[in-house]
């Protein structure tokens, strides 16, 4: 590939490239990306940290993601404790003022990183909601509708359920104007370096055939 062709490919790669970057990216919530509600909270034999996602919230679509270290005595980083991964954590919503109440169970299952439980829930109503974190030691589970809580193999009683909280709001839903407008964008440019590839490659040289060899006249007179 001669030079000039190496300097236009590149073009439109590097067009190409910007259009992945500028391409409207999915929600990575799942897993503890998102907006920070709860950091390095104690709470009994816990440390507790606390997501949530989309941001901004809006109806139809939130995401409560938890994780959990042991709560080591005199360590009030939260980094001494190990994980703790298999605890009972329940999320529960309710919307302040219909009291609208949303409950779900948070699990590793549809967290991207495994160290971390996620709920998901789908709010119909606009407007402030408090979010409760329900946690329990390993091994045990809150009967359902019953406040009586059964089980426990972890040592610790279940008995000593730990209940962190913290306040959200969830907006109307919104037009995508930003997904749209990206991926419009994305479209835009890679249409430009197509035209821009086609428009500045080289023209390709055109051979000229060849002059037909013509064939020298026999000498005078034939053969002897």
């Amino acid at each position: 590939m001669c030079l000039s062709k190496l300097v236009h490919f590149s073009k439109a790669i590097l067009l190409l490239l910007l259009s992945g970057i500028l391409l409207p990216a999915p929600l990575l919530a799942h897993g503890g990306v998102g907006v920070q509600h709860l950091n390095n909270v104690p709470a009994g034999p816990f440390r507790v940290y606390v997501w949530s996602d989309p941001e901004p919230p809006q109806v139809g679509e939130y995401h409560v993601t938890v994780a959990l270290t042991e709560n080591m005595e005199g360590d009030s980083t939260g980094l001494a404790g190990g994980p703790v991964l298999d605890a009972v954590v329940t999320v529960e919503l309710t919307h302040e003022e219909s009291g609208e109440t949303l409950s779900a169970r948070a699990t590793h299952d549809d967290a991207l990183n495994k160290l971390f439980y996620e709920a998901s829930f789908e709010p119909a109503r606009q407007g402030n909601w408090s979010v409760r974190v329900s946690i329990l030691p390993p091994g045990c589970a809150t009967a359902q509708g019953s406040s009586e809580q059964q089980g426990g193999d972890s040592g610790l009683s279940c008995e000593s359920e730990q209940v962190v909280s913290f306040q959200d709001e969830i907006l109307p839903k919104a037009f995508p104007w930003r997904a749209l407008l990206g991926g419009i964008l994305s479209i835009l440019l890679i249409m430009g370096a197509v035209v821009l590839y086609w428009a500045t490659k080289p023209p390709t040289a055109i051979e000229e055939p060849a002059p037909a060899k013509q064939q020298e006249p026999a000498p005078a007179g034939g053969h002897s």
